[in-house]
């Protein structure tokens, strides 16, 4: 029985509502076109309405699978992925899943740090440029890192993915199964991670939404069900 289907099954036994019917069904997303992506980015919207606040989630509304912290409509899908991908013999391992407001914050100082640059300006008689100060500027390097407050990862929706070797990179094997299967669990590929753009970032992918909502937050996740059954 796979882990997958375990959890699935044990919930649906344990929570009133939860139809066993319904829950063996899920385990099967390409047989589902309800499971491609809403969007082409990292949905949020619906946890902004319900007053969570980006690096400060709630921790009931957090899953951990895997070493993986995520949202857990995410973290759902995510465990889906992970078993199709294994099915398919490509190993897909977590390098940063959720981040905190203070590790957003030490993620961008670290890429891009306070430099002081110096102030010049002309004199309107002499035509003279000269320095009259300085002012303090962050010089970023490296991929793009999202201020705090703002990465997709402060909500739980966003996973950088390596294969045990590394992040994944542009000719990794993995990253072709990914790019052919992520959608099929509501996993997209931002475009400016795209390998073809400076700002690539091949092992950044984040989760949309399903086109069925229904098909996701059927249940609360329980963290020691989830452990009684891997």
């Amino acid at each position: 029985m796979s882990t997958t289907f375990a959890i699935l099954s044990l919930l649906a036994a344990l929570v009133p509502g939860a139809s066993t019917q319904y829950a063996q069904s899920a385990i099967e997303p390409g047989a589902h076109s309800e499971y491609v992506p809403a969007g082409d980015e990292a949905y949020h919207l619906d946890l902004e309405v319900d007053g969570y606040v980006n690096g400060d989630m709630d921790n009931a509304r957090l899953m951990t699978y895997r070493g993986c912290t995520l949202e857990r409509d995410a973290a759902y899908m995510y465990a889906l992925l992970l078993e199709a991908a294994e099915a398919d013999g490509i190993k897909l391992r977590p390098v940063d899943c959720y981040r905190s407001y203070n590790l957003q914050k030490a993620a961008y100082n670290k890429r891009c740090p306070k430099t002081e640059v110096d102030v010049y300006s002309v004199d309107p008689m002499t035509g003279e440029r000269a320095q009259t100060g300085t002012r303090t500027v962050r010089k970023c390097t490296g991929p793009p890192t999202a201020p705090p407050g703002l990465s997709n990862h402060g909500w739980g929706r966003a996973v950088d993915f390596g294969d045990g070797y590394g992040v994944l990179g542009c000719n990794d094997r993995a990253l072709r199964w990914m790019q052919g299967n992520a959608y099929r669990f509501g996993w997209v590929h931002p475009r400016w991670a795209w390998c073809d753009m400076s700002t690539r970032e091949p092992w950044h992918w984040e989760w949309a939404g399903v086109t069925d909502p229904t098909l996701v937050g059927y249940y609360e996740f329980n963290e020691e069900l989830i452990q009684i059954v891997q």
